[in-house]
């Protein structure tokens, strides 16, 4: 890849990388919405994660 291509991020990478930082909830859909945003943002070399923000109610 050249200078200006970003290299593509797994997941595993992005939440090593977002680890400890304060995340806030960007999106909002469907999980199968969701994973192919967070997909498509890894792709791009931007961290990403899919998930329910504490509190949501979610299990």
């Amino acid at each position: 890849m050249d200078a200006l291509t970003p290299e593509p991020l797994t997941v595993t990478e992005a939440e090593e990388f977002l680890d400890g930082l304060p995340l806030v909830p960007a999106m909002s859909g469907s999980i199968p919405d969701m994973k192919v945003l967070r997909d498509r943002c890894l792709a791009a070399g931007i961290p990403a994660l899919v998930g329910c923000p504490p509190g949501a109610g979610k299990g």
